[in-house]
């Protein structure tokens, strides 16, 4: 662009034009072409986020990894630990320390790498957002603390959740993730039979250790028969417990989102009730 626009300076001027004995027609070429040539820009920088152990009790010091491809050879000098200032959830910064001079970097792909120490004094989620001195955010990962008495979960699993093998059935969660971590989840599934709605409801759960692993009751919501109004709400007649559930997550490394395993737990071995994904997912960054 700057380019384009010297030249066009340059072909209003007919003084310099007899000097560099340039034509008008071919000024306006060149600026032509300039404009229309792509724009090699450079790549932004790559950084994950990596936190080790994954899920440990409240006073155990934890490595915190962050590391990546940096577009130029002028990579971070250092890293910090901090708290971000107006972050409206619990969270810890990790501040990289960018160059500033006057020296070219070279512009090649570079590695980069950097280990601080963070010691959770409290079980819950906490957000890890890692910027430059430059305020360019980089990249985002969580914190999880949690032990036997407040287990906590490793991922956030709110939203719909769907069985490919069964369309039209399908699981809607609600998950206090980095807060309580209680999850409540609605099933409506359709009856063998009749063709009929039928609903659940999940609640009354606790995440397992390993923050992958939820169980809780499964309840069915029964009505009277219907009356006249076909659209009305009818109100709950009974509250069938049907036992417990477990829905263990796992990370699909081909998708980069979860997948679920929906079991009953009591019978041994596991009854399973279907095998979930989730609809449109947020993506999984896999260390």
């Amino acid at each position: 662009m700057l380019i384009a626009r010297q030249m066009s300076f340059f072909c209003r001027s007919a003084s310099l034009l007899l000097v560099l004995g340039l034509s008008v027609a071919s000024c306006q070429s060149r600026a032509a072409s300039t404009e229309s040539e792509p724009k090699l820009s450079i790549l932004p920088p790559v950084a994950a986020v990596d936190v080790a152990p994954l899920i440990a009790p409240p006073g155990t010091r934890r490595k915190i990894t962050v590391g990546g491809l940096w577009p130029t050879g002028c990579v971070p000098t250092g890293a910090t630990l901090g708290e971000p200032a107006g972050a409206d959830r619990p969270a810890i910064g990790i501040l990289l320390a960018e160059p500033l001079t006057f020296v070219a970097c070279t512009t090649a792909l570079t590695p980069y790498k950097f280990e601080l120490e963070y010691t959770p004094r409290s079980t819950g989620q906490l957000d890890i957002v890692v910027m430059t001195n430059r305020a360019s955010a980089l990249a985002h990962g969580t914190l999880v603390t949690g032990d036997a008495a407040d287990p906590r979960s490793l991922h956030d699993v709110a939203g719909a959740w769907y069985d490919p093998q069964t369309a039209g059935s399908g699981l809607m969660i609600a998950h206090d993730y980095g807060q309580s971590d209680t999850l409540f989840a609605t099933w409506q599934v359709y009856d063998a039979t009749s063709g009929s709605p039928r609903w659940f409801s999940l609640q009354q759960g606790r995440w397992q250790p390993d923050g992958l692993v939820w169980l809780g009751r499964l309840y069915e919501s029964k009505a009277a028969p219907r009356t006249p109004c076909s659209l009305c709400p009818l109100p709950v007649e009974q509250i069938v417990d049907r036992g417990e559930v477990r829905i263990t997550f796992s990370v699909n490394g081909a998708s980069g989102g979860l997948d679920a395993a929906f079991d009953f737990a009591d019978p041994s071995p596991p009854q399973r009730l279907s095998n979930l994904r989730r609809f449109l997912p947020n993506r999984i960054v896999i260390h």
